[in-house]
């Protein structure tokens, strides 16, 4: 019988971002699937189940959700955060770079898309959460492969938003301008809990989104760290 819990779905899920956001929506009363090929060290806390998937297969995604269906019947929340980084020169980046970068981020989200939103249309509502970063909107020198998914997923993210609104669906995307702080960020960037941007904080602000009345709705929302350069 399906469950009367409200259930969301977090693709991409590491010991940063993703980890914050299935403990939040966790705490929200949530049930939690996150999706990822593996943990890598994530604390999820109680409440969550992991899926391994492959974001960039279609089939490893329908069957995620198809699992998700048979247990919930429902999916009322659903956030893409999976993502990739390549900084190279133009002239050294490779064709394999750039394509791998793009199945990640853009594909990848193409395919979590079309499997989370049909049980969202069915009943009229739901929310549909993007991570997108400052590439979205301006790329930067050797960030060529990065800046060209992070464009593409920010134009599917506009299209939904404009086909699936008008059936009562939340589709955002969020622009993360700054480096999430992890033990990563400070060993390779030097970055400190003062000039990086809290994940835990960042999962607030996307919860607050999924949770706004259909008034006044947010599509796009950057957000930064108070002491980065814009």
């Amino acid at each position: 019988m399906p469950s009367k819990q409200k259930t969301a779905v977090i693709a991409g899920v590491g010991p940063g971002l993703g980890a914050s956001l299935c403990r939040a929506y966790a705490a929200e009363g949530y049930q939690v699937y996150a999706l990822a090929r593996s943990l890598k060290g994530a604390e999820l806390g109680d409440g969550t189940r992991f899926i391994a998937t492959d974001l960039t297969n279609e089939d490893s995604v329908r069957a995620a959700f198809q699992g998700i269906m048979a247990e919930t019947g429902r999916v009322d929340s659903a956030v893409y955060n999976a993502s990739g980084m390549v900084i190279s020169e133009f002239k050294g980046l490779s064709s394999g770079e750039f394509e791998a970068l793009w199945r990640v981020s853009t594909l990848g989200a193409f395919l979590f898309a079309q499997a989370a939103l049909p049980s969202m249309a069915d009943v009229g509502e739901g929310a549909l959460l993007f991570t997108g970063a400052t590439a979205s909107i301006k790329g930067g020198a050797n960030f060529a492969a990065f800046a060209s998914a992070k464009f593409a997923l920010r134009g599917l993210a506009q299209s939904l938003a404009r086909e699936y609104g008008p059936k009562g669906i939340h589709v955002v995307h969020t622009l993360v301008d700054g480096i999430i702080w992890s033990d990563r960020a400070r060993d390779k960037f030097g970055m400190t809990t003062e000039t990086s941007m809290n994940p835990d904080a960042i999962a607030a602000a996307y919860l607050d989104m999924a949770h706004q009345h259909k008034s006044a709705w947010t599509h796009e929302l950057d957000l930064r760290p108070y002491c980065e350069k814009f």
